[in-house]
């Protein structure tokens, strides 16, 4: 299941009065999305993504948890099997706002992270979804996007929305976190995007 995000007009980054923001977040910028876009209500579950590659990389077991411990390469390889690809930055961060300004919503009330999460992943779409009708945009897994991470000198590729793992302080829209693209970790997933 997949929702349209019409395209608009955002403040990307570290949002007014957010007193938590990492230098990366910084500064906030406008960022316009030209052309509206689909993108996965949910991360890609681990019954979607076994009956698509046939594997079932995944730390945790579930058929509705989301797929963990893939790379960006089983992403992205994913995502084109299907006839789609990871979300950019711009866009995941438009689509997980879901037009707020502020830093993030009630995390208890939407995300799995640390301090509710029993140090595990959950079922997907098990709490409310955002005003684009998308669940666990913060929390549960890390999600793959599209963009490099060029500061680092190396071939780095990033993750957005924090993980059931990280304290509250991660888990806020403008927040990152980079990894080389072969990094298959227990709190990294997806989702999928297409125009």
């Amino acid at each position: 299941m997949h929702a349209w995000i019409p395209g608009g007009e955002y403040l990307m980054g570290c949002s007014p009065g957010d007193n938590e923001c990492f230098q990366w977040e910084k500064p906030a910028h406008r960022v316009t999305i030209r052309a509206g876009f689909w993108i996965g209500k949910t991360e890609v579950t681990q019954e979607a993504y076994q009956r698509v590659t046939g594997a079932h990389p995944s730390r945790y077991r579930g058929p509705l948890l989301p797929v963990d411990q893939v790379s960006w390469f089983d992403a992205q390889s994913y995502c084109s099997r299907i006839g789609m690809r990871l979300p950019t930055g711009e866009e995941w961060e438009f689509a997980a706002r879901g037009g707020l300004t502020a830093p993030r919503y009630g995390l208890m009330d939407v995300a799995w992270y640390d301090e509710n999460s029993g140090d595990t992943t959950h079922p997907v779409g098990q709490k409310p979804p955002n005003a684009y009708g998308l669940y666990d945009m913060l929390g549960n897994l890390w999600e793959w996007v599209q963009d490099d991470y060029t500061d680092s000198g190396k071939n780095m590729k990033v993750l957005r929305g924090g993980s059931f793992f990280n304290p509250e302080k991660d888990v806020r829209f403008s927040n990152r976190l980079w990894a080389t693209p072969d990094t298959a970790h227990r709190d990294m997933g997806f989702r999928c995007a297409g125009d």
